[in-house]
């Protein structure tokens, strides 16, 4: 494979083409100095066999981060952290290159208290602050600063160093005519807004030399209006070469365009292939492509058709470390895929970042129980939780049995499957599938797991995962002749209605059913009774299914609290407490679950050790059901 290939930037020699991007983690120390989490993180990522470690966004100014736990590098403390983590990831055979930020307008206050800065008073749509402009002073010292972060970079032992100026931060902003309004000499025409990252480039160069790799990462298209676009892009690239860059990441977005910064699954896979092909054909500098690049073969791909010279594996690299070593092994079936759900950057301001498919990302640093001698365990239950639990407890070498009611595996991420626009959770599936045969779980579908089956099975540790079942209608008055589904059953039997449905809870089981039923329906109505409709998801990602479904002629209406049902309309007030009537042929109950263990009290004593995990002990997504049933398995 072309992406197995080693591949030279400059002196610096990658063992492959895989990049693993700069992703903000939150998990560094308090001080901006490297933490035990964070170094395990990347010396994990590196031990996986990517050829080069970007880290993630690093402040070169003080009072310049837009997060707590944002990495810094002004300041002589954060070295041996550096140091250490650089000589990490060398050690593991990748590259280690680190990424100089400063977020400018895009900052967040309410965490940091700092004042936003940028190249004019122009709030971020997003962040609304008005920042302050900088003077030619202010911009002749953050080059300074950017020049000391590489210098000390470099002195610590990082192979190259990457100037972030994507995505609206800083130096973006100065390139983007959305942003940049000034009238002197870093405002106006395409060069005078180029000015500012030339002259970082230039005074790098002029301090560490030519040898020394310096990337350049870009928003070609920031994907919004009056903001840079391709055509002014390309004309930009001839100043990124004369300023001394050695290559180009290329990316897209801003704050106001997220959804093409971190791509929901809505997104096609690589998404962005497009304009690092433009770029590519600019220049002869080398040029990185990233988004939603999430499994070697589109990245194989995107290689051969000279769209690109490496390639960015982001989350996909958080989903499975491992990713680069399985492809050289050929094992791409064994790669735990992304689901582009964007779990991941959800907490981002919150906390630590998360994965929903790796439970084990954030916690490198956990110490593993040793592997005790093999047990004979049971999971009963095939949904996300149990074969998770499967998988793990095959792994530590224990003898597992998985038995499943129906005659699928998978539970709920077998119906999120089903959907066309959700192909990563069918690739999850199917990763788990295959996982459970390689690791010899014996898998018994349908079959129901009551007590004498435990009794009879005399497992040495029980783990259920048995599930949810949906929230009974409560409380609301209902005629007799009113046809009533649960969304859950719907989803299941795939069970097509016609006429005016009504969707009771916008939730993502309400969202997915909408969407199923709007095919067949005359019109889908969604009455959410909070102020959001898919308010657990990402905001990138419920931003993309609300447009889907007014695409397909769903209604939603939200602070809409159902009151009674009657024959062929429901009732529901609004936050004024006033009642309106929709139309319904059909009402599909989408209130939530309830956690489902058929065996209460019964299975106590018919194994050593008993767990529930997954929606069985409380309904709380995939996220919280893969993270427990890891949990459970790997004693």
């Amino acid at each position: 494979m072309k992406l197995l290939e080693p591949m030279s930037l400059g002196l610096l020699r990658l063992r492959n083409r895989i990049v693993m991007p700069p992703m903000a983690t939150l998990y560094g120390a308090a001080d901006g100095t490297v933490s035990e989490m964070l170094y395990e993180y990347y010396l994990r990522r590196a031990r996986g066999g990517v050829g080069m470690v970007i880290v993630e966004n690093t402040a070169p100014t003080a009072g310049t981060v837009n997060y707590p736990n944002t990495l810094e590098i002004h300041d002589p403390v954060s070295e041996p952290g550096l140091a250490r983590l650089a000589a990490g990831i060398k050690s593991a055979g990748a590259a280690a290159a680190i990424q100089l930020f400063h977020p400018g307008r895009q900052m967040h206050p309410k965490y940091t208290g700092n004042t936003p800065v940028a190249p004019s008073a122009i709030p971020c749509p997003v962040m609304r602050a008005v920042p302050r402009p900088l003077d030619i002073d202010d911009i002749r010292q953050l080059v300074e600063d950017f020049v000391q972060g590489a210098v000390r970079a470099r002195a610590v032992g990082f192979d190259a160093v990457e100037i972030h100026a994507a995505h609206g931060y800083l130096v973006g902003q100065f390139l983007s005519p959305l942003a940049n309004q000034r009238s002197d000499a870093y405002g106006g025409n395409t060069e005078r807004r180029a000015r500012f990252a030339v002259e970082i480039g230039r005074a790098i160069r002029e301090r560490l030399g030519d040898d020394f790799p310096l990337l350049l990462r870009f928003s070609a298209d920031e994907k919004t209006a009056g903001g840079l676009t391709l055509a002014e892009s390309r004309r930009l690239i001839p100043f990124f070469v004369k300023a001394g860059y050695s290559a180009l990441h290329v990316s897209a977005g801003c704050y106001p365009s997220m959804a093409w910064v971190v791509q929901p699954y809505l997104q096609t896979p690589g998404c962005l292939a497009d304009l690092a092909a433009t770029v590519r054909n600019e220049s002869h500098l080398p040029v990185i492509a990233v988004g939603r690049i999430n499994e070697p073969a589109i990245a194989e791909a995107i290689l051969r058709e000279g769209s690109a010279d490496l390639v960015s594996m982001g989350r996909a690299l958080i989903a499975d470390p491992d990713l680069p070593r399985k492809a050289l092994a050929g094992q791409e079936n064994g790669i735990r895929p992304c689901l582009a759900c964007n779990v991941c950057i959800q907490a981002v301001g919150h906390g630590p970042t998360r994965c929903a498919v790796n439970a084990e990302m954030g916690r490198e640093t956990e110490q593993r129980p040793a592997t005790a001698a093999p047990v004979r365990m049971l999971v009963v239950g095939g949904g996300p939780a149990g074969m998770e639990a499967a998988q793990a407890a095959a792994q530590k070498g224990h003898r597992v049995t998985l038995v499943e009611r129906t005659g699928e595996l998978g539970g709920q991420l077998g119906l999120a499957a089903g959907f066309t626009s959700k192909p990563e959770f069918g690739r999850l599936l199917n990763y788990y599938r295959n996982a459970l045969a390689r690791f010899a779980v014996d898998v018994i579908l349908n079959t129901d797991a009551d007590a004498r089956f435990l009794e009879d099975f005399s497992a040495d540790r029980l783990i259920i995962a048995t599930g949810a079942v949906p929230r009974p209608l409560a409380g609301i008055a209902t005629a007799a002749n009113v046809r009533i589904f649960q969304a859950l059953e719907i989803l299941e039997r795939r069970t097509a209605l016609c006429g005016d449905v009504v969707v009771v809870g916008g939730g993502l089981l309400g969202m997915d059913t909408a969407e199923f039923l709007s095919a067949g329906a005359d019109q889908v109505t969604v009455l959410e009774a909070g102020r959001r409709v898919g308010r657990s998801l990402e905001w990138n990602v419920r931003g993309m299914r609300l447009k889907a479904l007014n695409s397909y002629g769903v209604r939603t209406v939200e602070q809409a609290a159902l009151v009674r049902l009657e024959r062929g309309r429901a009732v529901y007030c609004d936050q004024a407490g006033v009642e309106h009537t929709q139309a319904a042929d059909a009402v599909v109950l989408a209130l939530g679950l309830v956690p489902h263990n058929p065996f209460g009290d019964t299975a106590a004593g018919l194994a050593s050790g008993i767990t529930l995990i997954g929606d069985c002990a409380q309904p709380a997504g995939i996220t919280a059901a893969i993270s427990q049933g890891r949990l459970a398995g790997s004693v």
